[in-house]
């Protein structure tokens, strides 16, 4: 028999999505990513990995419409 898990990562990251999907529908696309984004940029761990990735990434180019 198996001892129970303490951690699941297979529920956690479900209740991660159905929350993103709940604020997502009660704000809309925009502004769900916008608060998504002053999260990110407020949490003590995730805030300098962030900063150090958008670093290392180059500007995207703007893309020009072909005709």
């Amino acid at each position: 028999m198996k001892a129970e898990k303490k951690f699941d990562c297979v529920a956690m990251k479900a209740e991660i999505q159905e929350r993103m999907l709940r604020e997502t529908a009660e704000l809309g696309e925009e502004e769900a990513q916008k608060r998504r984004a002053e999260r990110l940029s407020r949490d003590p761990i995730l805030a300098g990995f962030l900063r150090a990735k958008q670093a290392t990434q180059p500007e995207p180019k703007e893309q020009t419409p072909t005709a």
